[in-house]
């Protein structure tokens, strides 16, 4: 950028009018650095924000572990937090949507592998199935399962985030092993292995909601040697 200023003592002398008259001298001014994104100073107000995040987060699963699903409110969640309400309304639309991060983003997850490929299909779902259900029978987990289903029942939206970030990687896993199973020629290709997966999925959830004191490795293990079997078995075909 160029700019005019006047320099009193570099006068010259005006011929026409025989006067002596300063004269204008171009100087150059430093140009302003344009702003990048990547500016190498801290931002404190996005550390913060996330430090409350994670404050809130953690608030709710506290929470639910203490007066359950049906007690918690927002309100109560911002005063365990130390922070104002707007803020959580900031992140969550809504109660259940809080509970469905916090129960998900806790610091150790739900089991969310697929069931391993040891050539076995029955040791890999078993396998599978027990690591799930040993996260079910853990009571403070237990607790927030059910928190995050009555969230799910109350609000589309909740359910939504449920089945994306828990049931629908869980099936989807357990699926793609039965096809591999089946492409190995140790299940039937012809059958339903979604139905499969929900009835495994659908028991434990059953399990935990319905507050059955009777889930153990045993008990998922009688209902796999039923799946297994069906899916062992020949198609019924016409006479």
């Amino acid at each position: 950028m160029k700019m005019y200023v006047r320099c009193a003592p570099e006068a010259r002398r005006d011929r026409s009018t025989d006067r002596w008259a300063p004269y204008t001298r171009q100087v150059s001014q430093p140009s302003k650095r344009p702003s990048t994104s990547e500016d190498p100073r801290p931002t404190p107000g996005r550390k913060r924000s996330e430090a409350s995040r994670l404050a809130i987060l953690a608030a709710t699963r506290e929470l639910i572990g203490q007066q359950g699903y049906e007690k918690l409110s927002i309100g109560g969640i911002a005063a365990r937090a130390g922070v104002g309400k707007d803020t959580i309304y900031r992140w969550w639309p809504s109660k259940g949507m809080v509970v469905a991060d916090a129960v998900m983003e806790e610091a150790q997850p739900f089991h969310l592998a697929a069931p391993p490929r040891t050539g076995s299909v029955d040791k890999d779902v078993r396998t599978w199935a027990h690591a799930l259900a040993r996260d079910f029978v853990d009571p403070v987990r237990a607790d927030r399962i059910r928190a995050v289903t009555s969230a799910a029942s109350e609000d589309p939206a909740t359910a939504e985030r449920l089945y994306e970030r828990f049931t629908q990687v869980q099936r989807t896993g357990f699926i793609d092993r039965l096809r591999v199973a089946a492409e190995a020629g140790e299940v039937r290709p012809d059958a339903d292995f979604g139905a499969v997966a929900d009835a495994i999925l659908g028991s434990l959830m059953y399990w935990v909601t319905a507050r059955r004191t009777d889930l153990s490795i045993e008990s998922v293990d009688s209902l796999l040697d039923v799946l297994l079997r069906g899916l062992r078995a020949e198609p019924v075909t016409g006479s």
